[in-house]
């Protein structure tokens, strides 16, 4: 790159060594200071040449980085939450705004008991079909496969008997 720059006061010409260019090929910049002139040549490394290639494409591989991470945070605390039954909006916040937020989700959700099946011991009756031997029979069948607790078993077999 040829320039030339020739800062001066005006006290007089600059020398020869202002127009001689380095190795590069570059022309120093001239100054006078108090009638002695100084050439300075540039090395390339001023700041006036930008920002270098390798740190923006760093940056921006860091900030990509950090945006997908934070899409996976959010979107892993929300499937946890929802496949807890816990709200998706509260998962959200904790991943987003707590540094133990994704997993304090985890923890809380493996410890969240599902949604309890209604017990069979407070469904309705099933009406009675077949004889008291029969039902007590495959109420017994029940209990022998383990289907049925002690406690449902005696409910059922004490309310067989009752009705009869």
């Amino acid at each position: 790159m040829s320039r030339l720059l020739v800062l001066s006061d005006g006290s007089g010409d600059p020398p020869d060594s202002c127009f001689q260019p380095d190795d590069a090929g570059n022309l120093p910049t001239c100054t006078d200071v108090g009638g002695t002139w100084h050439p300075v040549y540039d090395d390339g490394m001023s700041s006036g040449d930008g920002v270098p290639g390798a740190f923006v494409f760093f940056f921006v591989l860091v900030v990509m980085l950090g945006v997908a991470g934070t899409i996976w945070r959010v979107t892993t605390a929300q499937r946890m939450a929802r496949d807890a039954g816990m709200s998706e909006s509260d998962a959200t916040a904790m991943a987003l705004l707590s540094d133990d937020g994704l997993e304090a989700t985890y923890l809380a959700s493996n410890l969240r008991t599902p949604a309890a099946e209604p017990d069979a011991a407070l469904a309705p009756p099933v009406p009675a079909t077949g004889t008291a031997a029969a039902r007590l029979q495959e109420l017994r069948h029940l209990r022998e496969q383990e289907l049925i607790t002690a406690e449902e078993y005696e409910a059922r077999r004490t309310a067989i008997i009752d009705s009869v």
